[in-house]
C-alpha cells in the first residue's frame, strides 16, 4: 500500500509518491521507475502502489521492453499506450489471475504511467489490464481519499490552475498529508518531473515553496482565526471583525519572516 500522485500539468508530467513499503521487514524504497530509450525520443515514468513490489516492478521491466520494441522516431503515442497495455495483460494472464492468493474482483496493483513521446506527453491509470488516459491528475494507493481531497480543495480555491508550480505544491502536500495520517503510508516524499520540452530523469526530495511547514503554520493560524470570528458577539457588523484578520495576516507574515532566516542560516 501506499500514496502515489500522478499530474498532467500544462507543459508536462509530475509524480509523487511516498517510500514506505509494507512488507514483513519494513523498509523504505522509491516506488517511481523511469525508463529512457538509447534514441532518447522516448520515455516512460511508472508510480506504484502495491503490497508487494516485486509483482509491479517485473510488470513495469515487461512493460518497458516490449515498448522498446517499437520505432520511437515514427510510432504514435497510441501505439506506445496499446503496447504497454498488452503487457501488462500479458502479465496478468501469466502471473496474477492464476495466482493462489489472487481474490476475484479485489485490485492486486495499481499503476500510474507516464508516456514522453517527442516532446508530447501523456498520463494513464491503470485498472487490471487497462491504461486509462488521465486529463488533469490521479491518486492511487491507500492515501488517494486524502490526497484527491486536498487536491480538490486547492482546485476549487484556484480555479484552472494547473502549473508546474501547483502541480509541484499540491502533489507534496498531498503526499505528505497522507504520510502523516495514513497508516499505510510512510518514508519520505519523492517527486519526478518530466517537461515537455527539457525532461528530468532525476528525482528527488519533494520540496517547493511554501513548504509543508508553512502550509501547516497557515492553516493552524487559519482555524484560531475560525475559532476566534466564531466568538465575536457582532458576527456581521462587529469593527472587531476587522482587527482580528488583520491579526491573522500579521501572524502569517510574522512566521514567513521566521522561515525563510531559519533557511538562510541553515543554508
Amino acid at each position: 500500500m501506499t500514496i502515489a500522485v500522478g499530474f498532467a500539468y500544462e507543459s508536462g508530467l509530475l509524480f509523487c509518491a511516498d517510500t514506505k513499503v509494507s512488507t514483513d521487514i519494513k523498509t523504505n524504497e522509491s516506488k517511481i521507475e523511469y525508463f529512457v530509450s538509447n534514441n532518447g525520443y522516448c520515455r516512460m515514468a511508472f508510480a506504484v502502489s502495491s503490497a508487494d513490489l516485486n509483482f509491479p516492478r517485473n510488470a513495469i521491466e515487461k512493460c518497458w521492453e516490449s515498448v522498446c520494441e517499437l520505432d520511437f522516431a515514427t510510432v504514435s503515442m497510441e501505439e506506445v499506450h496499446r503496447a504497454a497495455e498488452y503487457s501488462l495483460a500479458e502479465f496478468y494472464r501469466d502471473h496474477i489471475y492464476p495466482h493462489p492468493d489472487r481474490t476475484p474482483g479485489t485490485t492486486f496493483l495499481e499503476l500510474l504511467v507516464g508516456i514522453w513521446l517527442r516532446g508530447a506527453t501523456r498520463l494513464y491509470v491503470s485498472h487490471e489490464t487497462v491504461l486509462t488516459p488521465i486529463n488533469e491528475y490521479e491518486c492511487i494507493g491507500s492515501g488517494a481519499y486524502l490526497a484527491k481531497y486536498l487536491i480538490r480543495q486547492y482546485r476549487i480555491a484556484n480555479k484552472d490552475a494547473n502549473a508546474l508550480e501547483d502541480a509541484q505544491l499540491i502533489a507534496s502536500m498531498a503526499v505528505k498529508s497522507a504520510i502523516d495520517y495514513d497508516e499505510y503510508c510512510g518514508g519520505k516524499a519523492e517527486i519526478l518531473i518530466i517537461k515537455n520540452d527539457e525532461p528530468s530523469d532525476e528525482m528527488c526530495e519533494a520540496s517547493s515553496y511554501p513548504d509543508d511547514v508553512f502550509i501547516n503554520g497557515v492553516q493552524k493560524i487559519a482555524w484560531q482565526l475560525l475559532h476566534e470570528l466564531a466568538h465575536v458577539e457582532d458576527k456581521i457588523y462587529g469593527k472587531e471583525n476587522d482587527g482580528i484578520i488583520e491579526q491573522y495576516f500579521k501572524q502569517i507574515g510574522k512566521m514567513n519572516d521566521e522561515l525563510k532566516l531559519s533557511y538562510f542560516r541553515n543554508w
